[in-house]
């Protein structure tokens, strides 16, 4: 079978490569599944880069979610059955044909989720759902990178929780494409008057979240635009670049900075919160409440296309992986 791995960290296109490996066998409380589609999600190209969680060892595989079928089942898995799908989630290694998980990891897919949306439904949903969740004042919420996956979550879900959501994107595509979706407010961040362009369309409400996976100045300036009180969340470091906040400048207006990761929640959340936060989720998809674009399907063998495609700006949708 093949896999996508890398023996050092560096720029994607460089260090992996497709290797043949034997075909793993399930152990018991384990299932073996063939995966069709995956996702190529920022996380993974910054584990790839050495910007994330570093390997335990190498040669390593990326890749955290994917929806396949199950084909083997090891000693002592009840209650699954050859031939069903199955999404996972949190489980590395998905860049491949096959892989072997515990069968307590895997989740049934209902039939109304297509392929393309069971592959990405953990990591971007539960990140839109989650920031939102922590933003208890009243008021507007700001966030860049608006077209991405998650950036398209927040406006969906600030819709169903009647949050006023300000979209900040890059270029004119991508703003037509988001009102196209249905965004109510989006600023282009290129156009010199762009900051004040948000206040505006806060109108009256204090804006008191912002939501940012850039950080850098880009972080920086979300912090001019927040009410008092307010706080910038932190969820990626595309830039590269810290976010060098002076002292003063949060403590003049009572400023808060913070991070935000799945992987505390769902090491702090129990097994039933996180089904319940789930379904929720799969339900909103299921009455098509919830929608994530694709902008491309590659098959696995042509990881470095995805992946290209994955790092284009102004690209309208995720970029998937089938076998």
């Amino acid at each position: 079978m093949r896999r996508i791995q890398f023996d050092r960290c560096g720029d994607p296109e460089a260090v992996l490569y497709l290797a043949e490996v034997a075909e793993p066998e399930p152990g018991p409380g384990e299932v073996r599944l063939r995966i069709t589609l995956r996702p190529v999600n920022p996380s993974d190209i910054a584990y790839i880069r050495g910007l994330y969680v570093p390997p335990e060892a190498f040669p390593a595989a990326t890749g955290l979610e994917a929806v396949g079928i199950i084909e083997a089942m090891g000693k002592g898995v009840t209650d699954i059955k050859v031939g069903d799908r199955y999404m996972i989630a949190r489980q590395r290694g998905t860049w491949a044909d096959k892989m072997i998980v515990p069968a307590l990891s895997i989740e049934h897919v209902p039939a109304e989720i297509s392929d393309e949306i069971a592959c990405q439904v953990h990591a971007n949903p539960l990140t839109a759902w989650l920031m939102l969740q922590g933003v208890t004042k009243p008021g507007a919420i700001v966030q860049t990178a608006a077209g991405s996956a998650v950036g398209r979550l927040v406006d969906q879900l600030g819709k169903i929780q009647d949050r006023r959501v300000i979209n900040i994107v890059r270029n004119q595509i991508t703003a037509d494409d988001l009102y196209k979706q249905g965004a109510t407010h989006v600023v282009i961040s290129s156009q010199p008057d762009w900051l004040n362009q948000i206040q505006q369309a806060a109108g009256p409400e204090p804006i008191i979240a912002a939501f940012d996976p850039v950080a850098g100045q880009t972080g920086l300036d979300l912090l001019s635009v927040l009410a008092p009180g307010g706080e910038l969340i932190l969820y990626g470091g595309l830039s590269g670049q810290p976010v060098a906040v002076s002292a003063m400048q949060l403590a003049a207006r009572n400023l808060s900075v913070k991070g935000f990761w799945l992987g505390p929640w769902f090491a702090n959340t129990s097994a039933d919160e996180q089904a319940r936060v789930m379904q929720r989720l799969l339900t909103l998809f299921q009455k098509r409440q919830l929608q994530i674009p694709v902008a491309g399907i590659y098959a696995l063998e042509d990881f470095k296309a995805a992946i290209r495609h994955s790092l284009t700006p102004g690209r309208l949708g995720k970029i998937l992986l089938r076998s």
